[in-house]
Formats: C-alpha cells, structure tokens, sequence
C-alpha cells in the first residue's frame, strides 16, 4: 500500500465484499480498498464502502477507526458536502490524537486546511497548513513538510503577501535538500522565481529559474521557459524571449497563454503578420483545453464507475433489484403515457403549421436584419458563453443560460446589457483569474461595482470602443473611466492596464 498503491489495489480488484462473511474482514477489506483507491487518485463521491469500516472499527482500535473517519471525509469532499467532511474529519483528529499517530494527524489538519482554502478563508488555511507542518516535522517526513511550506507560501502569493511567500518558499528550499525529490524542488524554485518576478526583481526571479532543476517532464519543464520568457520580454531582452519560446515543445494547458507571449514578442518585432498568426492559435488552444477537458472529465466519469462496482450483502442487492423492477414499470407507463400525449399533440399542431409557419418566416427575416446589425456583439457573447460552460463543466458548477436573444430582441433590448451577462462575465473572470473581482474589491474598496465590470470587460479582450457601446456611453467617457480606474488601482503611466489586470 505505500510502495507500490497501484499494485495494491490489482490485488484488492480481484476481490469482493461479498466474499468475506466476517464483519472484522469486510471492514478491513473496505478501509483496504478505500486507502488504495485514494492513493492512486480514484476520487469516490459514494460512502457506502468506506461506512463498513466507520460502522466496525471505534476506540478499541483507534488507528483503523482514524483512517476510517478520514477516508469518509475523503469522499464527502469529492461529492462537496462540506458538512459531513468537517464532522468527519473531527472524528478523524480526535481518534488520530488518541492513537498518536502523527502523520495521519498531519493529513488531516491539511485537509481541513484545504477546507478553508475552498472557503477564501485564506487566515485560517495558513494556520491548519502551519500545525501541519508541524506534525511532519515531528515526524520526520520531510517530504509532506515541504508540501505544507509549499502550500503556506502559496496562500500567502494569494493574499499578496509576498514576502511572507518568499520567507516560506526558502524555507521549503532548504528542507527539500532532504529530500532529492526533483519535481518537489524544481516545483519550489519556479515559485520563488514567479513570486520575485510579481514583485518586480527581475533579477532575483532569474536566478531562481535558471537554478530550477529539469525534471523531463515536458510540463513542468516548458513552465520554466515561459517564466523566464515572461522575464526577458518584460526587461526588452527579446533574443532570449525567442530561445526560451522556442524551446518549449508542447506547451499543454499554458498553450493560450505561450500563444499570446508570440503574439507580444512579434508585435514588439514589428512583425503583425507572425502576430496575427499567434493570435489565432490562442483561439485554437483554447477550443483545444475545452475539448480536452471534456474527454478528461469523461474518462474520469468512467474510471470513477468502473470502481465503484461494490455490494454491501444479498440481501441489498435483491431489495435494490425489486425497486429498479418497480421503477422500471413505472418508467415505461410514463413512456407509454407521453407517447400517446405526444401524439395527440402532434396532430393538433398540423391543423395550424401553415398559419405557424408564414408568422415565423417574417420573424426570421426580422431576426437576419438585426442579427447582422449586432453580430460583433453576439459574437463576443457567445465566446464568453463558450468559456463559461466549459469551465463550469470542468468544476461542476451549474450550467450558464444563454440569454433568450429572440426575447431580448422583441423588446429593443441589447443582449449585452441585461444583467444576467454581467453575472456571467464577472464569474468568467473570476474563475479565469482566482476571483479577481472579490480580490479587486478587498484591495482597492474604492472600487464600484461599475469599476468591476469595466475590469472584467478589459480582461475579455472587449476593446473600449465595444465596452462603450455595452455601457452605452460614448468613447470618449471610456478613456475617462480608465484613467480614474488607473489612478484607483495606483498604476505608474509606463504600466499596462490589461497587463496589470491579468497579472494581479
């Protein structure tokens, strides 16, 4: 189970629940399995394995019943029920406490810190992150010790405290040592390097990543390039933009982002042909993350199910077959009722499809004229929609609604300014950007909320002729607004205000 978690669960696959008849040998075969799923990333919204365990082991046995208590927090977590996680996890500290065991102790206040992470309660986060530390280093693993620096510093990169990030990051640094684990260290120096970049030491955000280890893996070593490509394009060494850039292969999610580096490299040559060509491959990339995703968000769908495949007794299985019966039957009664409904409808709709049809051919050529009147505007739209439901999908939020254009248009009303696409493009930004919008507003409370939403239409790439006919004010209030943006954000005038906006 610790060296090798992949061959443990082969091992365990061949076997099932129903095999065993003792309950002492069903409970370890679900905390078994449940363990094993989890190390080898198999994320289980479903607690009916891991309750046999919970239900068996209690204070007589306190290390099993602990992990027990923590794998059920596991799976609560994966199906986002904040609620039983955190009872869990109580469960889980006061058995672990009891059993003494330090590194499952540590496991669980980082998960509870997590907990506060998803919650932007970035104070509390620090302080669990920190007490698990702690526990590591009692412990003496250092390799979990420098995850839990690591994750320290980046709460800290998040509440702009960088030297705090910094102070922790070296301390990660030194511990690593330890370790000889490349990718944790190659992971440490590329943050320090990124977070001296956002401070504005060039200098010191170099160094770093020219002394990050390769770890050949092509993610983590093409992140390196683009960092240092970011650097040399921002201090006007654009002969090393162009190595760096050129070394990198396969730039896999940062693929828009590497994309819009060339588009900027080659507009700085003078270059706009090579700068439009780049910035059409950012469009494609982005269709390209979308459409992995999806296919990655499947696969996990379907490796999820493939495990999950596990009967608690017989007699469940026989209960559970009588209802799918019943429910069945009903199912198709109800099937056969619509039909039957369906059918009626559809021959009283016949009786007026040609009086339909002539209203609709005149609403379509309305629609055509109008249509090419405000096709910028819905093409902005849908693109913002388009990035919406893809994100949404991949965190499994609840799916956007497209505004009814036809609707809107019978009223004279923009699709654009009815508040729902406000909604949606303030939480594009923020998934896009960490929560740019809450983070705009704690840091600079001068903000409007009209402030905001200029922001998050600078940061969707709308330009200020767009954003005023969206806003309905004219051009020239558009560079008034920025100019007071700028002034409230407390930008320099060499600054860049999208450039500002994407790196804050």
């Amino acid at each position: 189970m610790e060296t090798a978690p992949d061959s443990a669960l082969h091992i365990l696959q061949k076997l099932k629940l129903s095999l065993f008849t003792s309950s002492a040998d069903k409970a370890l075969y679900a905390l078994l399995l449940s363990q094993a799923l989890d190390k080898n990333d198999i994320k289980i919204e479903s607690d009916s394995l891991i309750s046999v365990a919970t239900k068996y082991y209690d204070e007589k046995d306190p290390i099993r019943a602990a992990y027990a208590w923590f794998y059920m927090a596991r799976c609560a977590n994966n199906r986002g029920d904040a609620k039983v996680q955190a009872n869990a996890l109580l469960k889980a500290q006061e058995l672990a406490e009891k059993a003494k065991n330090d590194i499952l102790l540590g496991f669980v206040y980082g998960d509870k810190a997590d907990m506060y992470e998803k919650q932007q309660q970035l104070d509390s986060m620090i302080r669990y992150k920190k007490i698990s530390y702690l526990i590591f280093i009692k412990a003496k693993n250092n390799y979990n010790s420098v995850i839990s620096l690591l994750n320290i510093g980046h709460a800290y990169l998040n509440k702009q405290q960088l030297d705090s990030a910094i102070a922790y990051y070296c301390m990660a640094k030194d511990l690593s040592a330890k370790t000889n684990d490349v990718i944790l260290n190659s992971t440490i120096y590329r943050s320090l390097g990124a977070v001296y970049y956002k401070k504005g030491n060039s200098t010191k955000a170099l160094y770093y990543l020219n002394n990050t280890p390769m770890t050949k893996i092509a993610l983590y070593d093409s992140n390196i390039l683009y960092l240092k490509a970011m650097i040399f394009t921002e201090i006007g060494d654009f002969d090393s933009t162009y190595a760096c850039l050129n070394k990198i292969k396969h730039p896999h999610e940062m693929a828009p982002d590497y994309y819009r580096l060339w588009q900027s490299y080659y507009e700085k040559q003078g270059n706009f042909k090579k700068a439009l060509y780049y910035a059409n491959r950012i469009t494609q990339a982005k269709d390209s993350l979308s459409e992995n995703s999806l296919s990655l968000s499947f696969a996990g769908l379907e490796k999820k199910y493939k495990y999950l495949g596990l009967q608690l007794s017989n007699k469940q299985l026989v209960i559970q077959n009588r209802q799918n019966k019943i429910l069945l039957l009903i199912v198709l009664f109800l099937i056969s009722l619509g039909a039957i409904i369906v059918l009626f409808w559809r021959n009283w709709v016949k009786s007026h499809q040609l009086k339909v049809q002539k209203q609709l051919l005149k609403q379509e050529k309305d629609l055509v004229v109008k249509e090419k009147e405000n096709i910028n505007l819905l093409e902005q739209q849908l693109k913002m929609q388009k990035n919406l439901l893809s994100n949404i999908e991949q965190y499994r939020k609840q799916s956007v609604k497209r505004p009814d254009d036809h609707e809107g248009k019978r009223h004279g009303v923009s699709p654009i300014l009815n508040q729902t696409f406000h909604e949606e493009l303030i939480t594009s930004m923020d998934i896009q950007y960490n929560e740019i919008s809450k983070r705009l507003k704690n840091s600079f409370p001068d903000l409007t909320e009209h402030d905001i939403l200029i922001c998050c239409l600078i940061l969707a790439d709308f330009d200020s002729g767009m954003i005023a006919t969206i806003l309905d004010i004219k051009n020239d209030s558009i560079r008034i607004h920025r100019t007071r943006l700028r002034k409230k954000l407390g930008m320099l005038n060499s600054e860049n205000l999208t450039a500002y906006l994407r790196q804050f």
